[in-house]
């Protein structure tokens, strides 16, 4: 079981548009692992779209970093969760080959994240939809701090 998946432009595309509050503009979409995390690459470095956690993260300077990473075993159990494709697989969800591993419910929305809640669906609209659930269920920051950390600010001209 390939535990990295390419995808074409549109389908990332599609998918990301529910994650622009992240801040993904100016990254391009490379591949995705087999849970639908996105691997963007940007003239920073590479970056990890955890969905999940609903958390983009700055990870690899390099493309040699980030592969050896993801071959090491700390780096496919934690980051491509080889151990639940695995545990999913012997459930029968195995996904087809535009289709990811995803989790139902979310665990952001009370589901569990274990092998018995995977189920396979199209990457787009999974990417899509996991991208709209922390959107939406995000805290919303409170005025009385952005009104604090504005007023710490120094103006020079």
């Amino acid at each position: 079981m390939e535990l990295l998946r390419p995808f074409t432009p549109g389908a990332f595309a599609y998918g990301l548009a529910s994650w622009s509050w992240l801040g993904i503009h100016g990254k391009t979409p490379r591949f995705a692992s087999l849970f639908g995390d996105v691997f963007l690459e940007s003239l920073e470095g590479w970056w990890f779209l955890d969905t999940v956690e609903g958390t983009l993260e700055l990870r690899w300077p390099t493309a040699v970093e980030l592969s050896a990473e993801l071959e090491s075993p700390d780096g496919r159990t934690d980051l491509l969760l080889e151990d639940l494709a695995i545990e999913a697989a012997r459930y029968g969800v195995v996904p087809q080959d535009d289709e990811v591993l995803t989790f139902m419910p979310h665990p952001r929305l009370g589901g569990r994240f274990s092998a018995d809640s995977v189920v396979a669906v199209r990457f787009e609209l999974a990417l899509r939809l996991a991208g709209e659930v922390h959107r939406q269920t995000a805290p919303e920051p409170s005025p009385l701090l952005l009104g604090h950390s504005l007023a710490g600010r120094h103006t020079h001209t």
